[in-house]
């Protein structure tokens, strides 16, 4: 199913314009990056896995840190165009890239340092599945960073408030592991799920993972607002909320480091 939705242009197109094509977002990401860099402190030499890559963007900014990294994307033609850009930057001795599906993560045990997985889960309906192979790859000691929408957040309180108000075409259905979205893209079902974050740190904490720090990424979804004065105003204040560290419980965008333990 997701194979299908995510195999061709249009969703790629989408989310390109949106996320990766405007300045301002570009340095808020460059942000993000180098703060989970500093909580996760990796050694000199860490291999790091990108979980659901994409078009290659986190993968090269971890690169231009001095690491290596993997990244795997069921999508050939995110990888296709990830493998452009990471050539375009000269880092392709650095970066490698994988096609497969995070729920049957072709690697071995304990093969990463680190493993960067950022608004992936969300739309993986067996994502516990996927958070069982991520666990498995990763290192005794080894950092996992996981990016998810928050369902507490204040926009997705407007969001069910605007919903009673006016009918949506996507469904709402709610689950143990938060809100779930779905609708179609390019005729193939499409999700996006806000994480209920307890119920995904407690998940974590069953794999033999230490929960060392949650931050909120931002404010609200640059997606949910035109492009222009608009997003950019989005952005700046997904900024600010990221310099003056906006407490996780009322941001959209939420990040989770931990670490694997050794042993219960």
């Amino acid at each position: 199913m997701l194979k299908q939705t995510y195999a061709g242009d249009q969703v790629h197109d989408h989310w390109e314009s949106v996320y990766r094509q405007n300045p301002l977002e570009t340095r808020r990401n460059d942000k993000i990056m180098d703060r989970i860099m500093t909580y996760i402190h990796p050694p000199p030499g860490a291999l790091f896995l990108d979980a659901g890559c994409g078009t290659g963007d986190h993968a090269i900014r971890i690169a231009r840190r001095g690491f290596c990294c993997v990244g795997i994307d069921i999508s050939r033609e995110a990888l296709r165009r990830a493998r452009h850009g990471i050539n375009e930057c000269g880092l392709g001795s650095r970066i490698s890239l994988v096609c497969g599906a995070l729920e049957e993560a072709p690697f071995g045990d304990e093969v990463f340092d680190a493993i960067h997985c950022r608004g992936v889960l969300m739309h993986i309906p067996e994502w516990e599945k996927a958070l069982d192979h991520l666990c498995r790859v990763l290192k005794p000691g080894g950092k996992i960073v996981i990016m998810e929408n928050n369902h507490h957040s204040l926009e997705m309180k407007i969001v069910l408030l605007v919903r009673k108000l006016v009918s949506r075409e996507s469904k709402l259905v709610r689950t143990p592991a938060g809100l779930e979205f779905w609708s179609e893209e390019g005729g193939n079902p499409f999700l996006v799920r806000f994480a209920n974050i307890r119920h995904l740190i407690e998940q974590l904490e069953k794999r033999r993972l230490r929960i060392l720090k949650r931050f909120g990424t931002g404010v609200g979804d640059i997606n949910r607002f035109p492009s222009g004065l608009v997003r950019n105003g989005v952005i700046r204040l997904n900024s600010v909320g990221l310099s003056f560290h906006f407490p996780a419980g009322i941001c959209s965008g939420n990040a989770i480091i931990s670490e694997k333990q050794t042993s219960f």
